[in-house]
C-alpha cells in the first residue's frame, strides 16, 4: 500500500513546498479532479483553488491545504500533468 502513496507524495514534494494548515476561508472553490497511473493502477487526487493564494490536494480521504508560492492554480495543474496526470 505504501507504495501506491508514496508516488502521489512524491510528486507534491517535488512540485511544491509544504506549508500545512488550513486556510479554508469559504470562498468558492475551482477545483480539478488528477488521474495518475501509478503501479498499474489509478490514483484519483482533487486539487481545488481557495481563492486566497493556497489550494487544496484531496488524495485517499487526506486533505492538506498548500500554499500557490506565487504560481497560479493553472500553473500547478499544469505541474501534475507534466508528471503524466491527466487532470479535467
Amino acid at each position: 500500500m505504501n507504495k501506491f502513496i508514496l508516488g502521489p507524495f512524491l510528486i507534491m514534494t517535488l512540485v511544491f513546498n509544504a506549508c500545512g494548515g488550513n486556510d479554508d476561508d469559504g470562498s468558492s472553490k475551482e477545483c480539478q479532479t488528477c488521474n495518475q497511473e501509478f503501479a498499474g493502477e489509478i490514483i484519483t487526487s482533487e486539487i481545488c483553488d481557495n481563492g486566497n493564494g493556497t489550494f487544496t490536494i484531496t488524495f485517499n480521504g487526506e486533505e492538506e491545504t498548500e500554499d500557490l508560492n506565487g504560481a497560479t492554480f493553472e500553473q500547478i495543474i499544469a505541474a501534475y500533468e507534466e508528471f503524466g496526470a491527466s487532470c479535467d
